[in-house]
């Protein structure tokens, strides 16, 4: 692929801000792409694209991280958890950014029949959302179906990364097109005082969230990488459990602050 090339996993890690400018560009060539095969599931297609066209540059880099986890674990170099996972974190981080970015430029610069059409499905579940936000329910009667919507996409993310290496990526984009289109709605509509409050309203627990999607998305990756370049009772591979448990761990415990975080805040 030709964006590999400029873009390789190598450069990215010592450049992260190239996997928020390689994401922006696939994100956006991904939706065209998609309404042209199939304009009726063109917004489910798209995360697929995204996906796909992610999946050699992600792949290279949970490698590296399942190859910092051997080198800890054969004590060739000593490295906190951050050390061995913070990076990998904040590139999960650009890549949402960089669909979010794209998805929102999109939305708002585009006839809106367009954007109707080629994202209908992230529409409908946008309107899903709101209707039971609109509902006359309490904090507490929220609290438990937002956590366990949130817990089941975290598993997902975590199962599909597992199977696929890579799989994450097709929920996180999923979600960047979701929060853009959102916004995105106000500003066509030129409701911008809702638009800074729904901003607003979404800060505090949407980074959250999608740090518990980072975590688990990393976490599956990682142990799947491992299960295929490790032998299962090694220590390299028995220090890539501990982290990939701990990981999805803190995910879990992201999603239940990040639900507390939307319902009381």
């Amino acid at each position: 692929m030709v964006l590999e090339s400029i873009f390789p996993a190598k450069k990215i890690e010592s450049k992260p801000i190239d996997m928020l400018v390689l994401s922006l560009i696939i994100a956006f060539v991904s939706v065209f792409a998609a309404w042209w095969i199939y304009p009726a599931a063109a917004g489910i297609i798209s995360p697929l694209l995204v996906t796909v066209a992610m999946t050699p540059v992600v792949y290279r880099i949970l490698i590296h991280e399942e190859e910092v986890e051997a080198e800890e674990a054969e004590k060739k170099i000593s490295e906190t958890f951050w050390q061995r996972h913070g990076e990998v974190i904040v590139l999960f981080g650009l890549f949402f950014i960089g669909n979010f970015i794209s998805i929102f430029a999109i939305a708002l610069l585009f006839p809106q029949e367009f954007v109707e059409n080629a994202f209908s499905q992230q529409l409908a579940d946008i309107a899903a959302v709101s209707g039971m936000a609109g509902a006359a329910l309490t904090g507490s009667m929220l609290l438990s179906p937002i956590i366990t919507n949130n817990l089941r996409v975290m598993l997902f993310a975590f199962a599909l990364s597992f199977m696929f290496a890579t799989g994450a990526l097709f929920i996180l984009s999923w979600n960047a097109s979701i929060l853009a289109l959102f916004l995105a709605t106000f500003l066509r509509q030129g409701l911008y005082t809702e638009f800074a409050m729904k901003t607003a309203g979404i800060l505090p627990h949407v980074p959250i969230e999608m740090l518990a999607y980072f975590l688990a998305g990393i976490a599956g990756g990682m142990l799947s990488a491992g299960v295929i370049r490790e032998k299962i009772e090694s220590p390299e591979f028995k220090l890539v459990l501990r982290d990939s448990l701990l990981l999805l761990g803190l995910s879990v415990l992201a999603v239940v602050v990040g639900g507390l975080v939307e319902v009381y805040l």
